[in-house]
């Protein structure tokens, strides 16, 4: 999923994303500069926890295809809890 993907689904728009090596789940746990929500503008970094569907929980019927998104949370962050980095000095 890509930042405009990223931000159709959530009714957002994004600038930038932190990759670090420390994250050993970057599909999962997603670092993005939001700079609009809901038509409003905003300057915030954001944590996105996306879980996809793996085979099992599609066999168990909790989700329709692998990869699907069964659940997606989002928490306003200052620093990237893996690497320790300043996200809002590093924009």
């Amino acid at each position: 999923m890509n930042l405009i993907e990223l931000g159709a689904a959530t009714d957002s728009e994004y600038d930038q994303e932190h990759s670090c090596n420390e994250n050993t789940y970057p599909k999962a746990d997603r670092f993005v500069h939001c700079i609009a929500s809901q038509d409003e503008s905003k300057d915030a970094w954001q944590m996105h926890s996306i879980h996809y569907a793996d085979e099992y929980e599609v066999e168990m019927g909790e989700a329709d295809y692998v990869d699907e998104i069964t659940y997606h949370s989002m928490i306003v962050v200052n620093y990237c809890p893996f690497c320790g980095i300043n996200l809002k000095q590093s924009s």
